[in-house]
């Protein structure tokens, strides 16, 4: 066979290949290989409609490639690297988000990094699973061996896996505590407001870590004794934020679950004059906190840009605007910027206490200079000052020495 394959070609090279005409690509006389490479290393790119289809059918340009021919080839491609003895995962537990990341990785090096890191979470979910197991197996082997030994006793046994009068509290039952004081503060409690529209300032990792940060803000004011009414405003489910927002609370568009999104505008839901925004670029220091107020808190993560769109948005709003007393307090060693659990950790404790000495205790120490460090600080700058002085008055005498008498 390959050496009637063989023949072929050789026929195939002697004969004189006709011109190219214009309607047909250059894409159609290249190897199967360097298509099959190049349609691997193809861009993301969002299929189109049936109608542009036919435009660029009539156009001449070469048909777009169908996305699940190209999961098919990544798929060859991740069974080829496992027999290779790479670290790639299984395709059955490659999620449709993380399909749909890897058909938009345009090189195979950023895929094969994407394998490694999917490789990793699969071996740890893989872990956990024996960890499980194997303590399930433990107990089931306690619990026999304490049935064997209270087998033959007849008076009533209290303990573990035995009578008991203690109720055992679930983790369900933790839950349902804790989201019924959310909904008595969505009835009797303090509104806060959380603004989700900075995600075209935000990359998608910042966006990621957006989302984490929503989330520990809604642990940290479930479990607190007097929570904030907090609404989540200008939502867009379609960028990443929400997404990742929705996977970490899956309960988040359940009608019984207590937690307010919305794609409004907080203008839209509370009177202007109740408004007070939140941001670090303004002049006016927060006093006191004032319950009649509605404070406003941008969900951002600003570490690739410093740039004052907060500022710009309340301005433009005509909404009064506040920011921490944090120089009053601290000396920075670096930004100001907190986040957003921190923030609202902050604020839970000014509604509770209107003590900013207690609130602000929530600043990460890494970034305020201690009294130590202020001191040897400035204890450095005696020294530096004292050291400058007397080589001035070395090199003035030096000087004056040196001068010779008219």
């Amino acid at each position: 066979m390959f050496r009637s394959l063989a023949i072929t070609v050789r026929k195939f090279a002697k004969t004189p290949i006709p011109a190219v005409p214009p309607t047909i690509g250059l894409r159609t006389l290249q190897p199967v290989g360097v298509q099959w490479k190049q349609y691997a290393n193809l861009p993301h790119s969002k299929p189109k409609l049936p109608e542009q289809r036919s435009m660029d059918d009539s156009n001449g340009l070469p048909p777009v490639i169908d996305l699940e021919k190209r999961r098919k080839v990544l798929e060859l491609e991740i069974e080829v690297m496992r027999q290779e003895g790479r670290k790639v995962p299984s395709v059955d537990t490659i999620k449709p988000d993380q399909w749909e990341h890897l058909l938009g990785l345009s090189s195979r090096n950023k895929r094969r990094q994407y394998y490694l890191y999917l490789w990793n979470i699969e071996m740890v979910r893989l872990g956990q699973k024996i960890k499980k197991e194997r303590k399930q197996e433990e107990i089931a082997k306690r619990r026999e061996e304490l049935m064997k030994a209270t087998a033959e006793n007849d008076h009533i046994v209290y303990g573990l896996f035995h009578n008991t009068m203690f109720l055992r509290i679930y983790d369900s039952k933790v839950d349902h505590f804790h989201n019924n004081r959310l909904v008595q503060a969505m009835q009797f409690g303090i509104n806060l407001v959380i603004d989700c529209s900075y995600d075209d300032y935000m990359n998608d990792k910042e966006m990621r870590n957006t989302a984490k940060q929503l989330m520990l803000c809604f642990a940290l004011n479930r479990s607190h004794d007097e929570p904030f009414n907090i609404h989540h405003c200008n939502a867009n489910f379609g960028k990443t934020t929400m997404k990742q927002l929705e996977k970490h609370l899956v309960q988040i568009h359940q009608p019984d679950f207590p937690f307010n999104v919305t794609e409004r505008s907080y203008t839209d839901l509370f009177p202007k004059e109740r408004l007070v925004y939140l941001t670090p670029h303004c002049k006016n220091d927060l006093t006191e906190f004032n319950p009649d107020d509605i404070y406003i808190i941008g969900a951002m993560v600003d570490k690739s840009s410093q740039e004052p769109v907060s500022l710009g948005k309340a301005k433009k709003q005509g909404l009064r605007m506040a920011r921490l007393p944090l120089d009053r307090y601290f000396q920075f060693k670096s930004g100001k910027s907190l986040t957003l659990d921190q923030m609202v950790a902050i604020m839970l404790e000014l509604k509770t206490s209107n003590d900013f000495g207690k609130a602000l205790q929530f600043v990460p120490r890494r970034k305020v200079i201690t009294v130590d460090e202020a001191a040897a600080k400035e204890q450095e700058m005696r020294q530096a000052a004292k050291f400058k002085i007397n080589f001035k008055k070395a090199a003035g005498d030096r000087w004056n020495n040196s001068r010779k008498p008219r």
